[in-house]
């Protein structure tokens, strides 16, 4: 069976890894231990899951064979996105919005570098997990993934701590032969055989992670927005709106004329994702249509804006 003490060994190691990574990214103290190794079954790991997962699906290659998963309470990763686009993390939805998806996505390119960083020290140079696919998952889909596994599953628990925020667990699950390549055999038996337990805090404190790796002005303009410069957002330009009773809707026809709460010559407004972030005027280029912008919010407003 594969050697406890190096799968112990590993996961340390890439608990202090992920709390360097996390800190750099969100600029907030975050804490990372690794809470436990087991070995169990997918449907005794799926029945021990009762909430969404966002889940990252991992490909072996150079070396390593077979797939891996990353989960982590949808709930959890919201937090920690919200505090990656600039927000305190309070109020970060249930339910992650298409801009908190793609931010966490970065957050789990990040986090699988640790892991390929821990894993080339005994798994070759070459060797590496690539991100396949991320989503969240329902508890169905989850044991579903999970079923995809070779059993028996080897399963790493990291404790993720943020003050006032989160007290969370992050699951790393591969098939134990996946698991042997990067810790040889031995005769040693896997310890804590057996269900995983729901809502695991254990956190090793001495796992800090040094400076945040960002610059104050970073912090003020909202975490490293770079990662999220190729997410796509809904622009519309609004020309005003009003409020019609069913019965004047209904009486609409062609020609009918609709009296918005602008006046002529005034300023439209442009929204991004629903959210004010400048006015401006409508213009005519080559027969179509634009907008030219007079007045726009400050970046700090703007960044709030998008979220949406």
């Amino acid at each position: 069976m594969t050697d406890t003490v190096k799968l112990k060994k590993f996961g340390d190691q890439v608990a202090a890894g992920l709390a360097e990574a996390i800190n750099a990214l969100l600029g907030k103290e975050v804490h990372v231990g690794l809470s436990n190794v087991v070995t169990v079954s997918a449907g005794e790991l799926a029945g021990s899951l009762d909430y969404s997962c966002f889940c990252a699906v991992l490909k072996g290659s150079q070396g390593l064979n077979g797939e891996a998963l990353l989960l982590v309470k949808e709930r959890d990763a919201s937090i920690l996105s919200d505090l990656l686009i600039g927000q305190d993390g309070a109020n970060a939805p249930d339910k992650m919005t298409e801009l908190h998806l793609s931010a966490f996505g970065e957050v789990v390119h990040q986090m699988v570098e640790v892991f390929n960083k821990e894993v080339k020290q005994s798994a070759g140079p070459e060797a590496a997990w690539v991100v396949e696919k991320t989503e969240v998952q329902d508890q169905s889909l989850v044991g579903q993934s999970l079923g995809q596994l070779t059993a028996p599953l080897v399963v790493f628990s990291f404790g993720v701590f943020v003050q006032d925020l989160l007290s969370g667990d992050l699951l790393f699950c591969l098939s134990e032969s996946a698991a042997s390549q990067f810790a040889a055999d031995e005769v040693k038996p896997v310890t804590g055989t057996g269900n995983v337990k729901k809502g695991v805090s254990a956190v090793n404190t001495q796992k800090r992670a040094g400076g945040s790796g960002m610059s104050q002005s970073d912090n003020e303009r909202g975490g490293n927005i770079g990662l999220l410069m190729d997410v796509p957002l809904k622009l519309t330009v609004e020309l005003g709106r009003t409020s019609r009773t069913v019965k004047e809707i209904l009486a609409l026809a062609p020609g009918s004329v609709v009296e918005l709460d602008k006046l002529s010559g005034e300023a439209v407004d442009i929204l991004v994702n629903e959210k004010l972030i400048a006015k401006g005027e409508v213009v005519v280029i080559d027969e179509n249509f634009g907008v030219r912008i007079t007045e726009i919010l400050n970046p700090e407003e703007r960044l709030t804006a998008v979220q949406g």
